[in-house]
């Protein structure tokens, strides 16, 4: 059997996994530290185990324990620490069967007396544990006075105070429930591997990383050695030998091209966007399958969520204990599906602009691979897309009149307009020869939304600057406001109330919250010029963009003109006038109906 997760009361059952596996007891070789845990650790081990909502479905997971077959035991190349604390705290739980001499030092070792102490006394069934102090303790008993005892004996009177409290009624604690919940639903990655490496070598290389292996190594494991051992049970012979051994070999190969594609930046921050799921946990906060160290698990939580998984769980894997082949298969599918649809120029921006900008809460992964399998050609998908990013651009499926200049885009509709702005760049980068759209240029995270005609100022300190440019680019000589005195006179009322009519008589005309005067801009870049006039933002954001920077394309467009492409096309560069901001609000409104087939 080549299962990896198991219960605690499996791991030390005479009927658990040792039985299966022929052996009788865990071994800590003369090469391991000595036990080290500490009242604190073994404490929020208590409040963790304690704090979980086991169910059907759930369960608590310690990690891994690595171990090497001997003869009739295991070598515990890492976990000693996790099977020594089990084994304390289970004999205090009244469990001292489950547990004597399961865990064991060697005899001829420095670490002798650590044996007889651990099972001649903690988990004896005929001894009990004196309840005294330490040094009380080693006063009887001498031979036991060293640093791994100490920490042993510690930790079981840190077992037995925190039980101690729990007996008060605030806390409405059952011990029963408790033993029931660490035995059935705290859970072991057992690791067993090949000792012919030299297991002091890989207790070396576990131990110098102190990294605990992750659910992608566990993945990884599962594939490369059930894959090759089920297609080698069709012969025994030595020519089957080689081809099996050359079979791992090739999924090894394989599985490093994957884990190579997966992390590459654009590509794992670009799916990360969607997943929906999360990775089961190891303890409290640590995650199993941690997407930010190993970008492949972002494959393998999509592959849960396509299955209709709400975590991505180790024992996800382990149905597929009997057909590892069919699991390959199916990761090997997925993968190969999501390298496709990446490179696809459509779908590659379809997609992005949805998990960025959701229909709906319910929105999630399965559902477009649903669609995928429903759908029977290429097209027939990419059409099914389209449907669903009209949900997110309309109302009450009516697409809204982007030509109306009533709306107030920016204070009414900000999440509208950024999805109205974000599709247009999606058009424009779907036309062949345009560059795909970064996977940070589908949401509004890095940018601000701009106003090509500023609004008006809401501060004091702004005003004057703002009347500067009122004055320079929209006011003639005659009609323009006198600032000579604003310095002295900008805190006197009756002269504020000449001040805001002047800038409010002078931009009321304009639409300054139709999406025709409205962009996405790089916020950095955005503050840098504030209410600067257009020719001024204008040549910024150019010299921005030949720079190399990345501004997002709509808002390209709209600064070198190029949605202005009717016959009395406006060439003044100056200036952001009323008809630049209805041009390019009429713009938008026909990009994206042709994109929707609505005219």
């Amino acid at each position: 059997m080549n299962q990896l997760l198991y219960t605690v009361e499996d791991v030390f059952s005479k009927k658990g996994y040792l039985n299966e596996q022929g052996k009788d007891y865990f071994n800590i070789p003369h090469y391991q530290r000595g036990y080290k845990w500490e009242p604190k650790n073994v404490t929020k081990l208590l409040d963790d185990i304690d704090n979980f909502e086991h169910s059907n479905d759930k369960f608590y997971c310690l990690q891994n324990i690595t171990i090497v077959a001997k003869e009739n035991f295991f070598n515990v190349i890492d976990g000693q620490q996790r099977l020594t604390t089990l084994t304390i705290l289970l004999s205090f739980l009244n469990k001292k069967e489950l547990v004597n001499n399961k865990v064991r030092f060697p005899k001829n070792s420095i670490r002798k007396q650590t044996n007889r102490f651990l099972n001649n006394i903690i988990t004896n069934v005929l001894v009990c544990f004196p309840n005294t102090n330490w040094e009380d303790f080693i006063s009887n008993e001498p031979d036991y006075d060293h640093q791994d005892i100490h920490h042993i004996f510690m930790v079981y009177n840190a077992v037995e105070n925190w039980f101690k409290e729990k007996q008060h009624p605030k806390y409405n604690f059952s011990q029963i429930n408790f033993t029931s919940k660490l035995l059935r639903s705290v859970k072991i990655i057992v690791n067993k591997i090949d000792g012919t490496a030299g297991e002091e070598k890989v207790f070396g290389n576990l131990n110098s990383k102190r990294v605990s292996l992750d659910g992608a190594d566990l993945v990884r494991a599962i594939l490369i050695t059930r894959v090759a051992n089920e297609e080698g049970k069709r012969e025994s012979d030595i020519k089957n030998i080689v081809r099996v051994n050359e079979r791992r070999v090739k999924i090894g190969w394989e599985l490093d091209q994957i884990n190579n594609w997966w992390s590459r930046d654009e590509v794992k921050n670009y799916f990360s966007k969607l997943v929906t799921i999360e990775s089961e946990e190891v303890g409290v906060g640590n995650k199993l399958f941690n997407e930010f160290k190993y970008p492949i698990n972002n494959l393998y939580l999509l592959f849960a969520e396509k299955r209709g998984e709400a975590k991505l769980t180790l024992e996800l894997i382990e149905r597929h204990n009997n057909d590892a082949l069919g699991l390959y298969k199916d990761i090997i599918k997925l993968h190969n599906t999501l390298q496709d649809w990446y490179q696809d120029r459509k779908i590659y921006h379809f997609l992005g602009f949805l998990f960025n900008n959701k229909p709906n809460k319910k929105f999630q992964f399965n559902v477009i691979w649903n669609l995928w399998e429903e759908c029977k050609t290429r097209e027939a998908f990419i059409s099914g897309l389209k449907e669903i990013m009209f949900k997110v651009i309309s109302i009450d499926d009516e697409l809204i009149n982007f030509k109306d200049d009533t709306i107030n885009w920016y204070s009414e509709s900000p999440d509208r307009l950024v999805n109205a702005l974000v599709l247009m760049d999606v058009i424009y980068s779907i036309k062949d020869n345009q560059n795909y759209l970064p996977y940070f240029a589908f949401t509004k995270k890095s940018n601000d939304i701009e106003h090509i005609f500023p609004q008006n100022p809401r501060k004091v300190e702004e005003q004057k600057d703002y009347i500067i440019f009122l004055n320079k680019t929209y006011m003639p000589a005659d009609k323009q406001f006198d600032l000579s005195k604003f310095d002295i006179k900008k805190n006197d009322e009756k002269y504020q109330e000449q001040v805001n009519k002047f800038i409010i008589d002078q931009t009321s005309s304009f639409k300054i919250n139709s999406i025709g005067n409205l962009v996405l801009l790089y916020s950095k870049l955005n503050r840098s010029i504030s209410n600067s006039k257009y020719a001024d933002k204008r040549a910024r954001i150019i010299s921005h963009h030949n720079d190399g920077n990345f501004i997002q394309p709509h808002t390209f467009r709209v600064f070198v003109r190029n949605f202005n492409n009717t016959a009395n096309e406006n060439k003044d560069y100056e200036h952001w006038t009323n008809i630049d901001i209805e041009t390019n609000a009429t713009f938008i409104d026909n990009e994206i109906k042709t994109f929707f087939n609505l005219k």
